[in-house]
C-alpha cells in the first residue's frame, strides 16, 4: 500500500510540474524586439538632396524606421515630389503605404499608386519601385497611363521620374494623335 502511495505521489508530482513549466514557457516569452520600430513619427515630412540640391520630398502620415532589418515603413498616405537636377518640380507620386530601404534610399510604393507628371501624363499602378541611383521608377504589375491624347495599358512599365521617356510592355489602348505616313 506504502508502495502504491509513493508511485501516485510521484505521478502526481510529475504531472503538476509538467503542466506548471509549460505555463511558465508561455507566459514568460519574451517577443522578439526586432519587430518593434526604433522610431516611429506621425505627419512626418523628409527632405532628400543630392549634391546640395532638393531631390525629392517625402511625406507620410506615419513613419516607423527599422534600423536593424535597415529600412523604413510609410503608411497612411503617401506624397513624394521629386525635382530635377535644378531643383525644379518633375512629378508627384502618391500611395497608400510605402517602404524605403536605408542602404540605396530605393523605395517601393503600395496601393492607389498615382504619378502625375508636369507634363499632364499620369501613370496608375498598384505597385511602383523607385530605383534612387538610376533614378527610374518601375512596375512589374499591370499599369494605365493617361495623356492629353492617349490612354495606355500594360503589363509592366519603366520610366524617368517625370514620365517623358517610358517603357512599357504588351502597350495596348486608344490614342487622338494624328500620324502622317510618308511612303
Amino acid at each position: 500500500m506504502r508502495i502504491i502511495f509513493i508511485l501516485l505521489y510521484f505521478v502526481f508530482s510529475f504531472t503538476v510540474l509538467d503542466s506548471c513549466s509549460d505555463f511558465d514557457q508561455d507566459t514568460t516569452q519574451v517577443e522578439d524586439e526586432t519587430d518593434y520600430p526604433d522610431q516611429e513619427s506621425w505627419q512626418t515630412e523628409m527632405f532628400f538632396t543630392r549634391d546640395g540640391k532638393r531631390r525629392a520630398v517625402l511625406k507620410a502620415g506615419y513613419v516607423a524606421k527599422y534600423s536593424r532589418k535597415r529600412y523604413t515603413l510609410l503608411s497612411e498616405g503617401v506624397r513624394v515630389n521629386f525635382y530635377d537636377r535644378e531643383g525644379n518640380p518633375k512629378s508627384v507620386l502618391t500611395s497608400d503605404k510605402g517602404k524605403v530601404f536605408d542602404d540605396k534610399e530605393d523605395m517601393v510604393a503600395t496601393g492607389n499608386v498615382k504619378v502625375v507628371s508636369q507634363n499632364g501624363t499620369v501613370l496608375y499602378t498598384g505597385e511602383l519601385i523607385w530605383k534612387n541611383n538610376e533614378e527610374r521608377i518601375i512596375s512589374n504589375v499591370p499599369v494605365k497611363i493617361t495623356t492629353p491624347t492617349d490612354t495606355l495599358y500594360g503589363d509592366s512599365f519603366t520610366s524617368d521620374p517625370d514620365l517623358i521617356s517610358y517603357e512599357i510592355t504588351n502597350a495596348r489602348g486608344t490614342s487622338e494623335k494624328t500620324i502622317s505616313i510618308d511612303e
